[in-house]
């Protein structure tokens, strides 16, 4: 972390506090023990928070496993944790741009339907951001019976599946 000012150049002193955070946007968050830099001359200030991707993840866990419904806040956060704009966000629900807004809406909000929820949830749950989730492009196409052949592997190696002749 640079120890010089910003704005004005001046060496800034940093202390660790305790603050809740707006940049993340979820309620009653507080971030404990956080070295944050000020500058004594022009009082700007910097936040030293190392790991960010490590917190945001710890955050999205605890989200997705909360049993009360997700409110806007915690969509907004969910989506955007998993890099995901709301045309992406949209594509991959399987729903309109329109009704992601609607989700996170504060002033108004739509609740989310139980299936989405969840579908949202799973999504979190994967170990990390999901770069590539093809479920847009599935149920596109008219269901025809599987055709599969598994084989039980030998020793501890369990089933797998063979190709068919």
């Amino acid at each position: 972390m640079n120890s010089k000012c910003l704005t004005c150049g001046t060496p800034m002193k940093g202390t660790r506090e305790n603050i809740k955070d707006d940049l993340i946007g979820l309620d009653g968050v507080t971030l404990k023990g956080v070295m944050v830099y000020r500058c004594p001359k022009c009082g700007e200030h910097q936040l030293g928070i190392y790991k960010i991707a490590e917190m945001h993840r710890q955050l999205a866990m605890v989200v997705a496993r909360r049993r009360e419904k997700l409110g806007p806040k915690e969509i907004r956060f969910l989506r955007k944790y998993l890099g995901l704009s709301s045309k992406d966000f949209a594509d991959k629900m399987g729903v309109d741009k329109t009704t992601v807004s609607k989700w996170e809406r504060v002033d108004a909000p739509a609740p989310m339907g139980q299936p989405a929820e969840r579908l949202l949830r799973l999504m979190v749950m994967v170990d990390r951001p999901v770069e590539e989730y093809p479920l847009e492009e599935t149920g596109l196409v008219e269901a025809k019976p599987i055709r599969m052949v598994l084989e039980e592997g030998k020793g501890s190696q369990g089933w797998r599946v063979v190709p068919s002749s």
